[in-house]
């Protein structure tokens, strides 16, 4: 390691601003910016208070939040403020963490009560906030609803002593003392419900009346279902939440969840009353009989993210994200729908629901022709809505969408009558990117009278603003309240140095295909170092994501920041199959990839050298996951073109790799098409499905590849099992190809432990200085 190349890591990443959580209560807007510590290999968590009086900010300096820390949420109000703690406790003879809820007062100052959670309760609390956990207030702030691992029945060895309640050897069963888990990054999540927790008292229960609920007392040994995202109904009676199919006849076997959107999930409602009610006793009883839950969305495959409105003459608007079909390709585009919620009752109003979006297939299908960045409306594309999403007077939903290659905040009417009235929010927070800056939604201040946005460019990381209500289509009148400055990321490199906007520059290029069905153009980000082509033409690294369903949007990067500050020019393609393009485009990839994917990249690349500063004998590919993929693809089929090659976990043989990955799906669908994978039973493929897989693999055009080549693994991939990259490493190595293999054996498929994330891009852009 040079120490120019450390040092200018160091920069990229010390500016990075992760916000992880933004919300305002009491008049104070705090965010919570996620920092990596490269010595500890462990990232930070530090605390800004941003404080706002009219046009002018101030940003408190940042408080270091403990490692045992897990969440922070504020009550509705701001008066309370709940903290989730992670503690050691000693035991009789080896140490075990427990989980503490403190829930704090007087706008957050007083520490009122300390819940230790009992482990005969439930296990591990799921602070996944991004997918399957949640933690949530009841509208008069005095009980909570939380997602938790069911405790796994009592097994023992057949020659341990047991008592009359353990299942004897069943520690190693399957269902019993071992659980199906999701996957990857969900090693430790089999089996979640819900739970319920006085703050007064400390009580706390299961919520028993939801689907799957024989699972809780060991009864049933199947898959059950798992329920996350809940929230309270308006009156505080009812909690609302997604169940996702977790082992029934949807889904008999459990897939990977990380980052595949299309598991069967439905919105669910339970009644809470009784229970609440009797949690509120000092001692609660074991009889608990409040109604039946209700499946608010029978009709969908797919329904997330449930949002409530403010409740208004006894109704309040429910929305939600869904999609009737469903889709097998693991993105997609979802619809927005709205059903009324009365009060009263606390159930939905029979026959209320609306589509208020539907889902796009080509873009302009919806909408009113606006255009971002040359593309008309091309569907939602998100994951969960923002928590508090709604306007104050009901009549709108605010977000973010993916739209073609930026992140942008829309504003969607749910008034009655109302149908595909999107428009996207116009504003600019640093001055000359504006356009074509990604920028992110988070809520509203309390009076409604501001939006909380963050916006981000290719060489700027986050900055964090405000917008004026009510937001406007065409400019909406906007400032900075927050510009974060870099932390440092380790001791051994000088301060950083980098300063945002500059280094670097950044432009949208758009391809048009010749090949294929669905014939939307290809966009491309093109990053080039300052002074590019002027003394002499520039090497460039080409980067394919992942995915194959994800975008890569205009927003800062460290890794590639890093790359491009190296001199080197570096293009995010967006090829047909990525999401913010539409369905048509998305799905238009299943069964081609391989070839359409591939054509795509070479397309983007050729666009890319006739803006006249490249130097197209010096081309590179870098590309994780299906990235990498694509990169044994790249140098297979065109090593004319790209001279080198770095992949991070890549398939490069699908044919050995369906048995063994979490998601055998994503080989079927993506080779064979849509339709080819059966969700509701598990079988192995047959002979002629792996001869096409082998024929779609990189592995397949090995004889070609000539480029130096670096593999980097993460040996605890559950994605991409490691030993696809490692077949590539030798397969190229028997054949004289120069070849570098990185191990990293406590990482998974992203490689994101922060000493293994610096040591192989540091590794990856001295590859590319030794052969490109």
């Amino acid at each position: 390691m040079t120490a120019s190349d450390s040092d200018s890591y160091h920069d990229m990443v010390s500016a990075s601003v992760d916000i992880t959580n933004i919300y305002e209560r009491n008049g104070i807007i705090t965010a919570t910016r996620s920092v990596r510590d490269i010595d500890a290999n462990s990232r930070r968590q530090f605390l800004y208070n941003i404080l706002v009086n009219g046009e002018e900010s101030f940003v408190t300096a940042p408080i270091e939040l403990s490692a045992k820390i897990k969440a922070r949420i504020p009550s509705p109000s701001g008066s309370k403020l709940l903290v989730l703690v992670e503690e050691t406790v000693p035991e009789s003879e080896s140490e075990s963490t427990r989980h503490v809820i403190e829930i704090w007062t007087k706008n957050g100052q007083s520490l009122s009560n300390r819940i230790a959670l009992s482990k005969e309760v439930h296990g591990k609390i799921c602070t996944d906030f991004a997918w399957f956990g949640g933690i949530s207030w009841s509208p008069d702030e005095s009980a909570i609803v939380y997602t938790a691992e069911v405790n796994r029945p009592k097994a023992s060895s057949f020659f341990a002593n047991h008592s009359g309640d353990d299942i004897v050897g069943g520690q190693f069963t399957l269902g019993v003392g071992k659980r199906e888990d999701w996957g990857e990054k969900y090693t430790d999540t089999a089996l979640l419900a819900l739970f319920l927790l006085n703050v007064e008292t400390g009580n706390v229960r299961i919520v028993r009346n939801v689907p799957g609920s024989d699972v809780y007392d060991g009864s049933s040994r199947g898959g059950g279902f798992v329920l996350g995202q809940p929230i309270w109904s308006p009156c505080g009676n009812s909690v609302v939440y997604v169940g996702w199919d977790a082992g029934g006849a949807e889904m008999p076997r459990r897939l990977g969840a990380i980052y595949c959107f299309q598991r069967p999930c439905r919105i669910y409602s339970s009644s809470v009353k009784i229970l609440l009610k009797d949690l509120s006793q000092s001692a609660s009883s074991e009889v608990i009989s409040d109604d039946p839950y209700e499946c608010i969305t029978p009709s969908d495959r797919l329904a997330r993210s449930p949002r409530f409105s403010r409740p208004k003459n006894g109704t309040s608007t429910l929305a939600y994200l869904a999609n009737e079909k469903g889709f097998d390709t693991h993105g997609g585009c979802m619809a927005l729908c709205t059903s009324n919620w009365d009060t009263s009752t606390s159930m939905i109003v029979k026959d209320s629901k609306r589509v208020v979006v539907e889902v796009v297939q080509r873009p302009g299908d919806v909408g009113d022709g606006t255009k971002v960045q040359g593309y008309e409306f091309p569907g939602l594309f998100l994951h969960q809505l923002p928590r508090e999403c709604f306007t104050h007077d009901g009549e709108h939903i605010v977000t973010t969408t993916e739209w073609g290659s930026v992140n942008k905040v829309i504003s969607i009417s749910v008034k009655d009558g109302a149908k595909n009235d999107v428009l996207p929010i116009n504003f600019d927070l640093t001055g000359g990117y504006g356009y074509h800056a990604s920028q992110q939604f988070y809520g509203f201040t309390a009076d409604g009278a501001m939006a909380i946005v963050t916006q981000t460019e290719p060489n700027r990381p986050k900055v964090i603003g405000l917008l004026n209500c009510p937001l406007q289509k065409n400019s909406t009148a906007s400032r900075v309240i927050a510009n974060l400055p870099p932390i440092a990321a380790s001791s051994f490199a000088k301060k950083p140095v980098f300063e945002p906007g500059t280094g670097f520059s950044s432009r949208l290029l758009s391809s048009q295909p010749d090949h294929g069905d669905i014939k939307e153009p290809i966009s491309s980000i093109l990053l080039l170092p300052n002074g590019a082509g002027v003394a002499e033409k520039l090497p460039l690294i080409v980067v394919p994501h992942g995915g194959p369903h994800t975008c890569m949007s205009t927003a800062y990067v460290p890794s590639y920041s890093y790359l491009c500050r190296g001199g080197y020019a570096v293009l995010f393609v967006n090829f047909r199959g990525s999401t913010g393009f539409g369905q048509a485009a998305l799905e238009s990839l299943a069964g081609t990839a391989g070839r359409q994917d591939v054509r795509d990249v070479v397309l983007a690349t050729q666009s890319a050298i006739k803006e006249g500063m490249i130097d197209p004998d010096r081309v590179g590919v870098c590309g994780g996951s299906h990235g990498g993929f694509l990169a044994g693809h790249l140098i297979g089929q065109h090593p004319e073109l790209f001279k080198v090659a770095c992949m991070r976990n890549p398939c490069t043989n699908i044919a050995s790799m369906v048995t063994a990955t979490d998601i055998p799906d994503w080989c079927y669908v993506e080779t064979l098409g849509p339709g080819t994978y059966d969700f509701s039973r598990f079988s192995g493929p047959s002979r002629q499905e792996l001869e096409k897989m082998w024929e779609s693999s990189p592995i397949a055009y090995l004889a070609n590849v000539k480029a130096p080549t670096l593999v980097a693994l993460g040996m605890k991939d559950r994605r991409v099992p490691p030993s696809q990259g490692l077949e590539y490493y030798h397969a190229l190595r028997a054949k004289g190809v120069t070849t570098k293999l990185l191990v990293y054996e406590e990482c998974d498929h992203a490689i994101d432990l922060v000493a293994s994330e610096t040591d192989h891009w540091i590794n990856i852009k001295q590859f590319f200085d030794k052969h490109l």
